[in-house]
């Protein structure tokens, strides 16, 4: 489908595309600095790096900051101001993107730290870790002081974290605070959120939820140390196989998890069975879990999964003994409204309730993170809808939700009650965020660019023109 190109999004695709072989170029330079939570100096590298793309923009003010909460200090975040011109009325935006990236794991097909740009049947792709998630949002926020300088239509914020892939919690918690909603730093009539993206290349998309997110460690024990699987096994309980069997527990025969909470309707038709089936790689002959509506397993109901684990031998040092201790960690995913203290006790209540043979259980609190659900049909809201729909010739916008927590846009909420909070971004299911082979799309960065230009002219002009006299 293509539309009428107006006068504005034609001027603004014109800068957009005058700036974007630069911006790529900026991106490579970011992706190559290994800004992970095991390199700290990679960390400081690219915050540095960063500072210094904003200054060479001619933003105003920018600053690193490192807030504190209940005594942790976080890893500073980067922080600018950008005014408009003085015209009544212009609103505050806030844009925010995060520096940090994942670990680069094993099985990449090139250097994870090496921007490697290729054409894919016609697709351009920058791939290394964190081309996607989320140095492409940065690179977004770049091109706004690039393209509109010192006619920066909005009173514009940036906030680039620096810990949000280790997920601490310390900003999220500081701007819940009292000194935290007090913060100006952190305040905005319109929040961008550079963290999500489009349902599939091409497609623009708004992201109107957020699945929540809480974790425990939980440890089973059953002997003193470990002993001879041969002499003694059979009689005396292996820890390990009394945790499997709890794990069992946590789903039904269909996969439905085996904890008590309401599930949500969301009201979203969900993406086709087989695009599913296609994005996440389920293997040909297996199975989907759960029951009811696809969109429905996914962001109404809660999930389970094991996302770390000790105290069993690795392959190599597989050894005849019995396990006398294991500790795992279990994530459950939650619909946006779904109770994190309810879904942390029922989980701890579960596993107690279910340990075989008398064995004994610890569960202590891992991490949580907020979900989160924005009303699509405020004024700001159909701005965003108007310019994605612009950027993307007319193609028509959806709402999804999306499976991976930030808990940032929950306290976004809380510091900003009157707000409106957008998620979108670049990360579309090819990029393969947290997974080898991480890449982007030279033309999503392209077009995502160009919607958040046209939003930031779009939120000024509503603002002035609703502005009393």
């Amino acid at each position: 489908m293509t539309t009428e190109v107006s006068d504005l999004t034609r001027g603004v695709r014109a800068l957009v595309d005058g700036n974007m072989e630069r911006l790529w170029q900026d991106l490579a330079c970011l992706v190559e600095i290994p800004s992970h939570a095991a390199n700290p100096e990679g960390v400081q590298n690219a915050r540095h790096a960063v500072v210094r793309l904003f200054q060479q923009a001619g933003i105003a003010h920018v600053e690193e900051v490192a807030v504190s909460h209940d005594g942790r200090t976080a890893t500073p975040l980067v922080y600018g101001e950008h005014p408009a011109p003085p015209v009544a009325g212009a609103p505050t935006v806030l844009l925010y993107a995060h520096y940090d990236v994942q670990p680069p794991g094993d099985g990449w097909d090139t250097r994870p730290f090496i921007a490697t740009e290729n054409e894919i049947a016609g697709v351009r792709r920058l791939y290394g870790r964190g081309a996607a998630d989320e140095k492409s949002g940065i690179c977004m926020h770049l091109a706004m002081l690039r393209m509109f300088g010192k006619a920066m239509p909005v009173n514009l914020k940036l906030v680039i974290e620096g810990e949000e892939e280790t997920g601490t919690g310390i900003l999220e918690n500081y701007l819940a605070s009292e000194t935290g909603r007090a913060d100006h730093r952190f305040t905005a009539d319109l929040i961008v959120m550079a963290d999500t993206g489009n349902v599939r290349r091409g497609q623009p998309t708004i992201t109107t939820s957020l699945r929540g997110l809480v974790a425990v460690d939980v440890t089973v024990s059953t002997l003193r140390d470990p002993v001879h699987s041969g002499v003694y096994g059979g009689p005396a309980p292996d820890a390990f196989m009394a945790f499997a069997r709890m794990l069992t527990a946590l789903q039904d025969d269909q996969g439905d998890v085996m904890i008590r909470l309401d599930k949500e309707d969301l009201g979203w038709p969900g993406v086709p069975e087989e695009r599913f089936r296609h994005d996440a790689g389920v293997l040909e002959d297996v199975r989907l879990i759960g029951t009811g509506p696809l969109a429905e397993r996914l962001y109404g109901k809660p999930s389970v999964n094991v996302v770390g684990l000790d105290g069993v031998p690795p392959m190599a040092g597989a050894t005849n003994a019995l396990c006398p201790t294991v500790t795992a960690q279990i994530s459950v995913r939650l619909s946006p409204h779904q109770n994190l203290n309810q879904a942390r006790e029922r989980l701890a209540a579960r596993l107690r309730e279910v340990a075989p043979w008398g064995a004994r259980v610890e569960v202590t609190p891992a991490n949580e993170g907020a979900g989160f659900a924005a009303d699509p049909d405020t004024p700001r809201m159909k701005d965003a809808h108007t310019a994605l729909e612009q950027a993307y010739d007319g193609k028509p916008v959806v709402h999804a939700g999306q499976g991976g927590a930030i808990p940032l846009a929950s306290a976004f909420r809380v510091a900003n009650p009157q707000a409106d909070i957008l998620l979108w971004g670049c990360e579309e299911p090819t990029c393969a965020i947290h997974a080898p082979n991480e890449s982007v799309s030279f033309s999503e960065l392209q077009s995502m660019t160009e919607a958040e230009a046209l939003l930031l002219k779009a939120s000024a002009k509503n603002t002035q023109k609703d502005a009393p006299p």
